[in-house]
C-alpha cells in the first residue's frame, strides 16, 4: 500500500516548511523579548503581525496524526478552517492522494493561502488539495456534504461557529479535529459541545509536545 506522506519530494518540502516554521518563530520570540513582550495567541488574526507573519503550524507528529486520522477512515472530503502556511494542508493532502479525496483548506490571508497553495504544487499534491483565502465563515459556508473530516485549526473564538455552520453536513463516523484545545474554555462554546454530555460526539484529548488536540467521531442521529 503507498504511502504519499514518504514520497521524497512531500518529505523534503514538509522538511523545508518545517524548519523555516522554525527559524520564523524564533526571530519572532527574539523580537518579542527584546521588546518586553511575549508570544501569544491573543491577538485580532485579522490585522496581527503575528497571524499574518507566523506559521502558527502543526508540528510533524501533529501532522503525522493528521495524516493517519484522515488515511484511516479512507476520508474523500476533508475541509480545514486555518491552513497557514499550509503544512498541515501538505500532510492532510498527502492522505487525500492516497484515498483519492480532496482537501479544501480556508485561510484569511491572502498572501498564506498563496504561499500555501504554492507549498502543495512543490509537493506535487496541488490536485489534491487547494486552499481559499479569506473568511471562512463565508469560504467554508458553500461547502458540501457529506463531509469526513473536519480540522480546526484557526482563530481559536472561530471553531465554535465554523463547527455549528458545518454540523449538519458531518456524515456519521466523520471526526472532527481541533488543535490547540487546550486554548479552549472547558464549560462553554466549543468543548462543552462535543464533551461528555453530548449525545451528538465522543471526544477524546490528546496530549502533543505544544498542547492538546481534540478528537471527536460524529455518531449517527436518530
Amino acid at each position: 500500500m503507498s504511502c504519499t506522506l514518504h514520497r521524497t519530494n512531500v518529505v523534503a518540502i514538509l522538511k523545508r516548511e518545517h524548519q523555516a516554521a522554525r527559524t520564523l518563530r524564533d526571530a519572532y520570540r527574539a523580537k518579542q523579548k527584546a521588546e518586553g513582550e511575549f508570544l501569544t495567541h491573543e491577538h485580532d488574526f485579522r490585522t496581527s503581525e503575528l497571524h499574518l507573519t507566523q506559521y502558527l503550524s502543526v508540528g510533524p507528529a501533529t501532522g503525522r496524526f493528521l495524516y493517519a486520522c484522515a488515511r484511516s477512515i479512507n476520508a474523500q472530503n476533508i475541509v480545514e478552517f486555518g491552513s497557514s502556511f499550509g503544512i498541515s494542508t501538505l500532510y492532510l493532502a498527502a492522505a487525500a492522494a492516497d484515498t483519492g479525496g480532496r482537501v479544501t483548506g480556508s485561510e484569511y490571508h491572502a498572501s498564506k493561502a498563496a504561499k500555501a497553495n504554492a507549498n502543495l504544487v512543490d509537493a506535487g499534491l496541488s490536485g489534491s488539495a487547494h486552499v481559499i483565502a479569506g473568511d471562512a465563515r463565508e469560504t467554508l459556508a458553500a461547502i458540501r456534504g457529506p463531509i469526513d473530516l473536519l480540522f480546526l485549526d484557526g482563530a481559536k473564538e472561530l471553531y465554535f461557529d465554523l463547527l455549528l455552520m458545518l454540523e449538519e453536513r458531518l456524515r456519521p463516523g466523520a471526526l472532527v479535529i481541533a488543535d490547540n484545545a487546550d486554548m479552549l474554555p472547558e464549560e462553554a462554546g466549543f468543548l462543552l459541545h462535543v464533551g461528555e454530555g453530548s449525545d451528538r460526539y465522543v471526544t477524546s484529548l490528546i496530549g502533543f509536545y505544544r498542547g492538546l488536540v481534540s478528537l471527536s467521531v460524529v455518531l449517527p442521529q436518530g
